[in-house]
């Protein structure tokens, strides 16, 4: 297929941010091994986090919107748009922007640990609450309990930092009845998500509604959404 003069700078522009892409990702683990160095790593480059990932053709947080009106089709369940929101690991605003879009237009807070991600979303107007602190398996957070009708997570859940153990702690923050709308890379469902997901439906804590793969999260990068009741 031929090419015009203008096709090949666009590509040559494209090859150059696409190399810049690949040496924040190689960045990003090596940096990932403690969860210090995480966080550290993502202040350092806060401000060019939605160019690296507009790049990556990250699509995470419309997968996780796609999740919410699949399982409403097939459910007849409407979620509360109007009900409160907790953004969890928000980043820069991009799940929150996707929230708008979907249509949800109670207040949503914003949980993110990074000080300079919390200073580009902030720019956006979509938070009413911050809470800068990190999702920990160990201790509870200053979010009170069951607080919430929905919690949104974007990317955030993996095996290093944010770990299938912490889904207590989220469950704790939302309202018996609400609901966990996540989006993670498949790598990271099989195993120990889908495991601790079994072990709290047998505790009765939660019930699993709906499960969504995609090959299309970033690259050639598959992922789960799965949204989650708590019972």
């Amino acid at each position: 297929m031929s090419k015009d003069i203008s096709q090949d700078r666009s590509n040559a522009s494209s090859t150059s941010e696409q190399d810049e892409t690949f040496k924040w990702l190689q960045g990003l683990w090596a940096n990932s091994k403690t969860v210090s160095g995480e966080q550290e790593y993502y202040e350092r480059s806060a401000s060019e986090y939605e160019q690296i990932h507009q790049t990556l053709q990250w699509r995470a947080p419309e997968l996780c919107m796609k999740a919410i009106a699949d399982y409403e089709e097939k459910s007849g369940v409407k979620l509360d748009q109007k009900g409160r929101c907790l953004d969890i690991g928000a980043g820069t605003g991009l799940s929150g922007e996707a929230l708008r879009r979907a249509g949800f237009t109670g207040q949503v807070d914003a949980l993110e640990p990074v000080e300079g991600m919390f200073a580009q979303a902030k720019k956006k107007n979509i938070y009413t609450e911050w809470f800068q602190e990190f999702l920990d398996d160990k201790k509870e957070s200053k979010i009170p309990s069951a607080t919430y009708d929905l919690a949104v997570s974007v990317g955030v859940f993996n095996d290093r930092s944010a770990k299938s153990s912490c889904l207590t702690e989220v469950m704790r923050m939302i309202k018996p009845g609400g609901y966990l709308a996540a989006i993670l890379r498949e790598a990271h469902w099989k195993g120990d998500f889908e495991d601790e997901i079994k072990r709290l439906e047998d505790e009765r804590i939660l019930s699993l509604k709906h499960v969504d793969r995609s090959d299309v999260y970033y690259d050639n990068v598959s992922s789960m959404a799965f949204i989650l009741q708590k019972n």
